[in-house]
């Protein structure tokens, strides 16, 4: 058995968020950087030049990567040896997001969604806890903003569209979002399991592409494919044009019931705030 206090917890969160607020994940910095070289657009590669460039300037001056900062998410993988004590989780949870927007002067996004009163706050957070073998506990951290949150998508698809009617949906929920949510992209797709199972490993899926995590060779495979299809549409960096419309995608697939076919797609701009802690 392992003993881990719940303010420790809260803790890595509030530095997770203060963290993915300013600098960009190594791999994102190099996917961008490697995309300026493929896009043939003239001004698809100017842009790609200066989302490079504002990925320098944030950590340095003290500026976030995008004025919106987003709603916080996070997912805490427990292992089933670990002991918590202290605060309540999720009352840590909540603090330590809570504690990273008020020290960074963060925008604050939450707000009451019919009067729009805006909370002042940026809490909650959206919390998932998992249970898992093990004595560690691994912590997952998302800033979404609005743009990607209004654009990612969920649906049930005909039971015999196949391989290639997948395919084609994933690239025309993508090309609908088209400039709304800040082009190029990292998706996270999910495809079978439920209604309620589905949006969940799609944002898992999402996340996983920062880690050293290898799909199996069916996911993979399909991965790439998506990735082409979706870098053929044109809609480019921006929404302007050009071939580089997706950095990166991640698939799972989950069995789903015989009369169903849940597609979920968790779509982050080119600022992917995501960060990971193993306690």
């Amino acid at each position: 058995m392992r003993l881990i206090f719940t303010q420790n917890i809260g803790e890595e969160i509030r530095d997770l968020f203060l963290t993915t607020a300013f600098v960009l994940p190594p791999k994102v910095k190099k996917d961008l950087i490697e995309a300026i070289d493929k896009e043939p657009s003239p001004l698809g590669r100017s842009i790609l030049e200066r989302l490079a460039q504002n990925s320098e300037i944030s950590p340095k001056a003290f500026l976030p990567l995008c004025q919106d900062t987003g709603l916080a998410q996070v997912r805490l993988d427990i292992g089933q040896e670990v002991v918590l004590a202290g605060a309540p989780l999720d009352q840590a949870v909540q603090d330590g997001a809570r504690a990273a927007y008020y020290t960074a002067y963060l925008r604050k996004s939450a707000c009451w969604p019919i009067s729009r009163l805006n909370l002042g706050d940026n809490i909650p957070v959206s919390l998932e806890t998992v249970i898992v073998p093990g004595d560690k506990l691994l912590i997952r951290t998302l800033a979404k903003g609005g743009g990607c949150d209004n654009r990612s998508h969920f649906e049930s698809l005909t039971p015999t569209i196949g391989r290639q009617g997948v395919i084609d949906s994933v690239v025309k929920a993508i090309s609908q979002a088209g400039p709304n949510a800040c082009p190029p992209y990292y998706a996270g797709v999910s495809i079978g399991g439920s209604f309620e199972s589905a949006p969940r490993l799609a944002r898992l899926a999402l996340m996983e592409i920062l880690e050293p995590h290898f799909p199996s060779e069916e996911e993979a495979l399909l991965g790439e494919e998506i990735l082409a299809a979706i870098n053929a549409s044109g809609v480019g960096p921006m929404g302007l044009g050009g071939r580089v419309t997706m950095l990166g995608v991640r698939v799972k697939i989950s069995p789903s019931h015989i009369a169903s076919l849940p597609l979920a797609i968790n779509l982050c701009c080119h600022s992917f705030r995501c960060g990971r802690v193993e306690l």
